[in-house]
């Protein structure tokens, strides 16, 4: 009987702090190019959501309306997606500029920042090429 007790109470507590851990590994990477960030915090939070109701919450909510942040930050109007667009080729620019001088260390750093940004940028401005081929047609 207390093997069992024993055994219960220990894979919850390993769970829950595989949970936490996976938002704290997903907060200090968050600011790394890629999309390291925000899958880990869901996958902690469904670790978490396995034992606690409030992170069940959570957890649907932010599935239920992450997708609005990209609506907020990338709105359909033309003029905003042209001007992304125009960023992302800039970033771009840049990159090359900076990879291809074989600068510093941290400009290095700073030019693959800038192609993962304007990866970003070019991938969540999603109907881009839906409108050209409309526009050529």
């Amino acid at each position: 009987m207390y093997m069992h007790t024993l055994r219960k109470h220990g894979k919850r507590i390993l769970i829950d702090a595989a949970g936490y851990l996976l938002i704290l590994a997903g907060i200090l990477t968050g600011w790394l190019p890629g999309p390291g960030g925000i899958p880990l915090i869901v996958g902690g939070l469904g670790l978490l959501s396995i034992h606690n109701e409030w992170a069940k919450r959570l957890r649907v909510w932010v599935v239920e309306n992450g997708g609005k942040a990209i609506d907020i930050l990338f709105p359909k109007w033309p003029w905003v997606e042209w001007g992304y667009d125009t960023l992302a080729v800039l970033l771009l620019a840049l990159t090359f500029v900076l990879e291809l001088h074989h600068a510093n260390f941290w400009q290095m750093g700073l030019g693959v920042t800038a192609f993962f940004i304007a990866l970003f940028i070019a991938l969540t401005n999603r109907d881009r090429l839906k409108r050209l081929r409309g526009k050529h047609k």
